[in-house]
């Protein structure tokens, strides 16, 4: 379970490759420096959550939740939270 971070970081670098992405690119995307991609590329070091989210959209990646019961409708709580956080004054459109 603590190797999990591996395989995200490892699909990131797959995505990254197939759309022509180089690490200087992403370099300059995130404002790390190219030897810190390397790094993060490299799985010596498990990255912040905070690094793998800046990756994540310099390589314009979105992730979801989804529920494996399907019992809760995941809609609602994301714009719950966005409202906690004041980001959301709009409500979702319901699908």
């Amino acid at each position: 379970m603590d190797n999990q971070w591996k395989l995200l970081v490892l699909l990131l670098q797959q995505i990254a490759e197939q759309k022509g992405l180089t690490q200087q690119q992403i370099a300059e995307q995130t404002g790390m420096i190219q030897s810190a991609v390397s790094r993060f590329f490299s799985l010596k070091f498990k990255p912040t959550l905070d690094t793998f989210l800046q990756v994540s959209k310099a390589i314009k990646v979105n992730f979801f939740f989804e529920d494996q019961e399907d019992k809760t409708d995941l809609n609602i709580c994301f714009e719950k939270a966005m409202e906690q956080l004041g980001r959301r004054v709009d409500k979702l459109p319901k699908k």
